[in-house]
């Protein structure tokens, strides 16, 4: 240990883990306790203890720090029974508990105003799901669990109401952005956003839209189809990561980001030729029905599962070869916007832990510093005069790596080693640094 370490080991506390508040992972730290609150469930479980069980699980959901307005879990608690209500985005999952069972159920929409092809959507998705079902009650089309106590483990919680909760926001997401006639239940909790900040992301979209189309001319009438597809994909990534669409803007931006991959068959330039009509339908959006795409909901589990750091280290290594390779052929225009995509990729598409989702949006935040600062933070790096806030940098890189130090001990801070000559050298160095980190528990 340096000598500066040892130091402010003994005066300094560790840096606050730094939550980012973008992307469609919930904008809160998991509960650093989880394991420890699993065990006092388990133990609660084996000896009989059923509600003080589920006490203790409940609160392993309870988010760290979590001091948002919008609550995302509440539980009460008498004597033979425990209540809660669970946020998940436009769903609320409301859940019974006793010493018999968990009960738990979200409304999603009235049944006379489906749409017979979403009728028929839900008895399908009920092959589909494990562990919860769809059904009708009293008229609304209801998705519920129950799980019975007599061999009760937290594992056995954690899943179905896992389940429940991203189903029942996904269907109603989805009936919103299909079938504008339908009336979805339990949805006055979502907050609308304003029409002035609405104006500003508006604003804000169709300046990066337009920047993107003017970076490109004199590409698009050359062999660069793949510099013309990381900065259509890397524009669409950085739209759902920054401004957070809902409904239907979401589940396009979605279907053309996955489409792009999934879709062999087709030629490059045909590809980009669809990402760039569907970026001409953003620009001509008026703000009015881009405003309807947007609200702000509280969180409990996130939808990704888990990735190892193995397979975020392998895209990093494959993206830092196609660097290399445009290096080599004078193609210097491509390499920062690669550099950006990469960050923007491994949010959209991995399960982060919470360090390294915190780097990952560091790199974001430096190569979109000017929304950032319209959004009212200190920028970390000054477009015009190329300059980083260095002390700034190395104290976020410092929050996103010493909380988690202690469980793993090879974890290393290495805001020492980033380059920051200009932004191409720090990306490089930044992204080798990604690469090596070693989240293995010793």
């Amino acid at each position: 240990m340096k000598l500066f370490d040892a130091v402010r080991s003994w005066f300094t506390p560790l840096p606050i883990p730094y939550v980012p508040r973008y992307g469609r992972g919930i904008h809160a730290l998991p509960n650093p306790q989880e394991r420890e609150l699993f065990d006092e469930a388990s133990e609660a479980f084996v000896r009989g203890d059923i509600l003080g069980g589920y006490e203790y699980f409940l609160s392993s959901l309870l988010h760290e720090g979590h001091h948002d307005a919008l609550p995302h879990l509440s539980v009460e608690r008498d004597e033979d029974q425990i209540r809660f209500r669970l946020y998940q985005g436009s769903a609320i999952i409301h859940g019974i508990i006793t010493s018999e069972s968990l009960e738990a159920y979200a409304d999603v929409a009235l049944l006379d105003k489906l749409h017979v092809a979403i009728k028929r959507r839900f008895l399908e998705r009920n092959f589909q799901l494990t562990y919860a079902r769809f059904s009708q009650n009293d008229g609304a089309i209801r998705l519920s669990i129950r799980l019975d106590n007599a061999t009760i483990t937290p594992q056995k919680i954690f899943f179905p109401l896992r389940e429940i909760a991203l189903n029942a926001d996904f269907e109603k997401e989805f009936i919103a952005s299909e079938f504008d006639e339908s009336i979805l239940l339990e949805y006055d909790h979502i907050l609308k956003l304003d029409s002035e900040r609405a104006s500003h992301l508006h604003s804000m979209m169709r300046q990066w839209i337009g920047e993107t189309k003017q970076s490109l001319i004199g590409l698009l009438s050359n062999d660069n189809s793949g510099m013309v597809s990381f900065s259509y994909l890397a524009l669409l990534l950085q739209i759902d990561y920054l401004l957070m669409p809902r409904k239907k803007l979401a589940k396009n931006i979605n279907e053309k980001i996955n489409g792009y991959f999934l879709d062999d068959e087709k030629m490059t330039e045909d590809k980009n030729a669809e990402l760039e009509n569907y970026l001409n339908e953003l620009e001509t959006m008026d703000v009015d029905a881009f405003a309807t795409q947007f609200y702000k909901a509280a969180y409990t589990f996130s939808p990704y599962e888990h990735a190892l750091h193995d397979e975020i280290a392998s895209f990093i290594e494959e993206s830092l070869n196609k660097v290399r390779w445009y290096k080599n052929n004078r193609s210097h225009y491509v390499i920062s916007v690669i550099y950006r995509y990469v960050a923007l990729y491994v949010l959209y598409n991995y399960g982060l832990h919470p360090s390294l989702r915190a780097l990952m949006h560091l790199h974001v935040e430096i190569y979109s510093s000017d929304f950032f600062k319209a959004e009212g933070d200190i920028p970390l790096y000054d477009s015009k005069t190329r300059t980083f806030d260095r002390h700034r940098i190395a104290m976020r890189i410092a929050s996103a790596i010493e909380p988690y130090a202690e469980r793993y001990k090879t974890l290393r801070n290495f805001a020492d080693d980033i380059n920051y000559d200009d932004l191409d050298h720090f990306s490089q160095s930044f992204y080798l640094q990604i690469k090596n980190l070693d989240y293995t528990e010793v």
